[in-house]
């Protein structure tokens, strides 16, 4: 029996570890307040254990001027408490800085741990200049301080004041709740912090919006399991879990399929580690019949070592991370399934390692891509556009999308060029790329749109022996990474590097924890194909 048959038999199930709970012992703290900076890491040593029946709430403040405006449910808790409220913030104004919290003990008696959280100046609106709307960013961030600041306290339940954008909140709080804990013992772990909306006011609003942070927790999650934990068929084995229930049509593929398929330049990749590849096929039917989809292909290397052109020790490190574009796409699935959003959408997902073995690829070998174009493999290390071609003429052949949208961390020069603060974006779309700047825009993780010239495409085909080189001679590595991806795609097309914010976090906002995976950007890539979908079921309707 094939591993794929063992998936869709059901038998195919991984063992877990059961360790022995042991108790744990800790100390309350006297102090009354604590402020808690924006970036600082919130699993430092005197973070207390999470008690599920300790009651928090995050209460917002605004900035204006030298005092500040509550929000409407920090001035019912201002009354409630006789004034107390704005007594500790009378003392306290110069500590709250946009994007930090402190904590108060004697506010409100069904609440005994109280953060007030800066949410910066009421309703900035859109920043031109920054590409943001900074109200959302602006309570992302004040939030996501605010919850930290409470887990520090031991909170295990946290009510959320929702301020003026209920699903921005739902978004923060929901992010700055999550652990990585899958390796602890069970005497270390601490129960998972639940967060909810205080007050019953724009219930649906705040679902949304925990609906799409939940998502990128389990982005973040699948791109922080170590690569022994995560490999090709732990991840489509997480994928037929989790979405199979959603109504999502997954099929996983085995090597054999791939190898029938004649995917030479995925298998190429492939074929240095001893780990099955696998294929996987998602499609989420949320359109109308017959209409055409929109194809995402994703990078899924479970680990990347950079093959026979071997990366050095400590840029390996966070590269069990080379899998956040497949982590993304299922994860950006898994949200539009669970809003029902309107639209189809498939996706074509290789999944490998890029290993050094007797077997692996080396520099100077040519393979041919499923369109027939000859690629020399100049530099292994650039093995994501190898498998990412087959996927892309396949996905086409066989889904006939009207839109295709890779994602991948492809190129290091993404983060060089941007420094983390925004993914690198290419597109022969006007209107794929409004969209994307625009969701960018409402969720904080923007986009920036690089040149997609036949200046780059040149650099890839200047050798006459072979069609295309993998590396090029150029040194702009993500135009010319992107030149490369250009010659499979036949139909509008946007292409995501996110090599910069898609691993891990480097001065990470207060909803995301430093040193760990982002799951950037899932929420960016499931809203522009809501507002996509949107766009064009507007359109129809005018038909």
């Amino acid at each position: 029996m094939s591993l794929a048959k063992l998936f869709y038999s059901g038998r195919f199930i991984r063992k877990e570890l059961i360790h022995k709970a042991l108790p744990k012992r800790f100390c309350s703290r006297g102090a009354t307040r604590e402020e808690c900076p924006s970036g600082k890491e919130g699993g430092s040593s005197d973070e207390k254990p999470l008690d599920g029946g300790k009651k928090g709430l995050v209460l917002g403040v605004y900035e204006a001027g030298t005092k500040f405006e509550l929000t409407q449910a920090a001035e019912e808790a201002n009354q409630q408490s006789g004034g107390k409220l704005c007594q500790h913030l009378n003392q306290l104004s110069s500590q709250l800085k946009p994007g930090t919290a402190f904590v108060v003990t004697d506010l409100l008696p069904e609440f005994p741990t109280v953060a007030i959280a800066s949410l910066g100046t009421k309703d900035p609106g859109f920043d031109e200049l920054e590409q943001l709307d900074k109200t959302r960013e602006n309570i992302r961030c004040g939030i996501g301080a605010g919850v930290r600041a409470l887990q520090k306290r031991g909170c295990g339940a946290i009510a959320v004041d929702a301020a003026a954008a209920p699903d921005a909140a739902a978004e923060a709080a929901e992010l700055a709740a999550w652990r990585f804990q899958e390796f602890k013992s069970c005497g270390d772990r601490t129960p998972d912090c639940q967060v909810s909306l205080h007050g019953s006011a724009c219930a649906d609003q705040w679902r949304v919006g925990s609906i799409r942070g939940k998502a990128q927790n389990w982005a973040r999650f699948l791109s922080d399991m170590p690569a022994n934990n995560m490999t090709p068929v732990d991840l489509a084995q997480a994928a037929l879990d989790t979405l199979c229930p959603l109504g999502v049509h997954v099929e996983a593929r085995d090597r054999d399929w791939i190898a029938a398929q004649n995917m030479q330049a995925f298998l190429a990749v492939a074929k240095g580690s001893c780990e099955t590849p696998m294929f996987l096929e998602c499609v989420y039917k949320g359109g109308k019949e017959g209409q055409a989809p929109v194809l995402i292909v994703a990078k899924g290397v479970t680990f990347d070592s950079g093959g026979l052109c071997l990366k050095q020790c400590r840029s390996m490190t966070e590269n069990r991370g080379s899998m956040a574009g497949a982590a993304v796409a299922l994860a950006a699935l898994k949200t539009l399934a669970e809003l029902k959003v309107p639209i189809n959408v498939s996706a074509c997902i290789p999944l490998c390692e890029n290993m050094v073995s007797g077997q692996c690829m080396k520099v100077g070998d040519v393979v041919r891509a499923l369109n027939g174009l000859s690629i020399q493999i100049e530099d292994t290390d650039m093995e994501g556009r190898l498998m990412m071609a087959d996927a892309l003429v396949y996905g086409q052949a066989v889904h006939k999308p009207a839109l295709v949208m890779d994602i991948g961390t492809l190129t290091h020069g993404v983060l060089l060029a941007t420094g983390g603060g925004a993914f690198g974006c290419f597109s022969n779309s006007a209107a794929a790329w409004r969209a994307l700047r625009r969701a960018g825009a409402v969720c904080g993780d923007r986009p920036w749109r690089f040149p997609l010239w036949a200046y780059y495409h040149k650099q890839i085909t200047d050798d006459p022996s072979v069609d295309l080189r993998n590396k090029g001679s150029g040194k702009a590595t993500p135009c010319i990474g992107a030149a490369f991806l250009r010659n499979f795609v036949c139909v509008d097309w946007v292409h995501l590097d996110i090599t910069g914010v898609g691993k891990v976090a480097h001065g990470a906002p207060p909803y995301l924890r430093a040193r760990r995976m982002t799951g950037r950007p899932t929420r960016t890539v499931a809203l522009a194909l809501q507002d996509i979908a949107e766009a064009c079921n507007a359109e129809r309707a005018k038909k």
